[in-house]
């Protein structure tokens, strides 16, 4: 038997079952509601499908992300978005892990409608009914384009030099231990070139920095035009390359290497109109035949270079087993020169200047030598260059510049009938933040005056290298200081540029002096550069004169002044007493110095030379 409500039940049943089910229904709709909101703000695209992947709705991220709005994707299939990357196993692995966990995250290539590829994050999750029955799927993805280009950007810097672009020097190392891998593997050979700019610390210190940096650019992009598309050029730190050629031997490193030198001799020309006239020294080593590990090879191929810079730069040398020596004696040779700095075993000789043809010595040429604590004496052509490379030279110029003024002082207070003392400057030494302070406090502390003191620089310092070197010699004048150019005519002479710069004299190179006898084109140099002195009102004073053959063409071009072995070695300061040609006052008295307790020095009145 059944029993059936009576209406008045009934009635009240549907009262009561009505004012339960409104806050309920009105709390779906409001749900529902946020939902779609939420869904239609969020930044990650998100798309229903019905159980065979066809596609219901979609949200507006969706839409950006992928360029299909939702009415073009409706009842699409889910495939229109694949990209075609990926294998069927892929996707059968993807759906393999919905059916056994009710979904899957990870990273997946898509197409969008415009055909272009891009990478996304994806969850796809199956949807179920009450009993069980998959009804939907819901994907959600975010587009990683933005993040894998940084990724990549990050990757590139990581990798890469920020100012030329060039591999870095830790891509250098993966590179060149892949090609090593390879060579053994395959029994080839290849070859790795060491490059370093000669001269660019000169523009740095004269044009900025901002100057080098436009240079180093060019450079690589010239770098870059000589390799193949099989070699590899990084940027090794400063104004050092380094170039990896893999199937490469000995002849064809010698081509590349000087067709990298001749691009790199070639003038830069700067965003302000400057030319820079620049060269290149590059060192060369092999593998495996010089070393069959990364380390070992780039710096046999530095060692090779620095041997190159020896030889007079702008050229190239090869690696060999004399240079490892070579350099572990450049190293002694350092260490040694920081402790003769400290213990004070340097000295200065002193090369006479005189006026031919009458043979009377109007000054000195300052010139350092290093007096061991055996009492060695090492030439300057072996510690030098190691001092510049160093930057030892900075200091030990100052000690040179300190003592050469002081002495000046002496030979003049006990009746030197002198007037110049010729100092060598070097380009490191110029452009030293502080030189000119560090110059007039020297005059003031030994008292000289500055007409009396000379400095000697080169011309490959002075020579195209824009404004900065003429206000630099401009100071230096300003306080009196008389400048000369040495080595005239052995590098790239600017006449121009030359007329601009304010200085005294022109020094005639020995090389030139040195082949007078034989006539020809040393002839002809040596007697326009004393026609050009004169034109230019300058002085000019010949080196490195040893025979009366020498001297009697320079006084008949109207040279009037010179210095070499034919007039005396350079002395030290003791032997100068004797030295024919220099006349002293009959009234002057010899003085001795030493250095009081601060390092100062001293005069002490001693016997007189008379």
């Amino acid at each position: 038997m059944s029993i059936k409500p009576s209406a008045e039940h009934d009635q009240e049943s549907n009262h009561s079952l009505s004012s339960e089910t409104q806050p309920r229904n009105r709390s779906l709709t409001i749900d529902q509601g946020l939902a779609l909101t939420i869904l239609s703000c969020t930044q990650e695209a998100v798309v229903i499908t019905d159980a065979c992947g066809t596609i219901i709705t979609a949200n507006a991220a969706f839409s950006r992300i992928t360029g299909y709005s939702v009415d073009e994707i409706s009842d699409k299939n889910m495939r229109v978005l694949q990209s075609g990357v990926h294998s069927t196993d892929f996707y059968d692995a993807m759906w393999d892990g919905i059916r056994a966990n009710g979904y899957w995250q990870g990273e997946v290539w898509n197409k969008r409608k415009s055909g272009e590829l891009y990478p996304a994050f994806v969850t796809i999750s199956s949807v179920h009914s009450e009993t069980g029955q998959l009804t939907h799927y819901v994907g959600s993805s975010a587009d990683l384009s933005l993040l894998k280009a940084s990724e990549r950007e990050l990757e590139h810097r990581a990798h890469h030099d920020d100012l030329t672009g060039l591999p870095n020097r830790r891509f250098l190392s993966s590179r060149l231990d892949s090609a090593l891998a390879g060579s053994g593997k395959n029994q080839s050979t290849g070859a790795v070139i060491f490059v370093d700019l000669d001269r660019f610390k000169l523009v740095n210190d004269s044009l900025g920095h901002g100057a080098g940096d436009e240079v180093l650019v060019w450079a690589a992009d010239r770098l870059r035009s000589c390799i193949r598309g099989s070699d590899m050029v990084a940027r090794f730190g400063g104004d050092g390359f380094v170039v990896v050629c893999e199937n490469a031997n000995r002849a064809s490193a010698i081509c590349l290497a000087n067709r990298i030198l001749d691009q790199l001799s070639q003038p830069y020309i700067l965003s302000d109109g400057q030319q820079v006239c620049l060269g290149a020294s590059a060192g060369i080593s092999l593998f495996p035949e010089d070393g069959s590990d990364t380390t070992s090879l780039i710096q046999y191929a530095d060692a090779a270079l620095y041997h190159a810079k020896a030889a007079g730069k702008g050229t190239y040398r090869f690696f060999s087993t004399g240079l490892t020596q070579a350099a572990n004696t450049r190293l002694s040779v350092d260490l040694h020169l920081r402790r003769a700095l400290e213990r004070d075993e340097f000295v200065l000789h002193y090369q006479p200047l005189v006026s031919i043809p009458d043979g009377r010595v109007t000054g000195f040429e300052a010139l350092i030598r290093w007096k061991t604590a055996n009492n060695n004496i090492v030439s300057p052509a072996e510690f030098i260059p190691i001092a510049e490379e160093t930057g030892l030279i900075v200091p030990l110029g100052e000690w040179a510049l300190r003592t050469a003024c002081r002495d000046m002082k002496w030979l003049l207070a006990n009746g030197a009938q002198i007037s110049t003392m010729a100092v060598n400057v070097s380009a490191q030494q110029l452009h030293h933040v502080g030189f000119v302070d560090v110059l007039g406090h020297i005059l003031k502390e030994c008292d000289l005056n500055p007409a009396c003191l000379e400095f000697e620089i080169t011309e490959g310092t002075l020579m195209g290298q824009g404004k900065a070197p003429v206000t630099l010699l401009e100071a230096i004048k300003g306080l009196g200081v008389r400048l000369a150019v040495d080595d005239f005519g052995t590098g790239y002479s600017s006449l121009s540029y030359l007329q601009k710069l304010p200085i005294d004299k022109l020094k005639i190179d020995r090389s030139f002096v040195a082949e007078l006898e034989t006539g020809g084109a040393s002839q002809a140099i040596a007697a326009a550069i004393i026609g050009l002195a004169t034109s230019l009102n300058l002085e000019v004073i010949a080196e490195g004169v040893e025979s009366s053959y020498q001297m009697d063409f320079l006084v008949k071009h109207g040279c009037r002044e010179a210095q070499g072995f034919y007039f005396g070695a350079a002395a030290p300061i003791a032997s100068l007493k004797s030295l024919p040609g220099l006349t002293w006052r009959k009234d002057g008295e010899c003085w001795r110095y030493s250095k009081d307790p601060s390092g100062t020095s001293k005069p002490i009145q001693a016997i007189s030379l008379q």
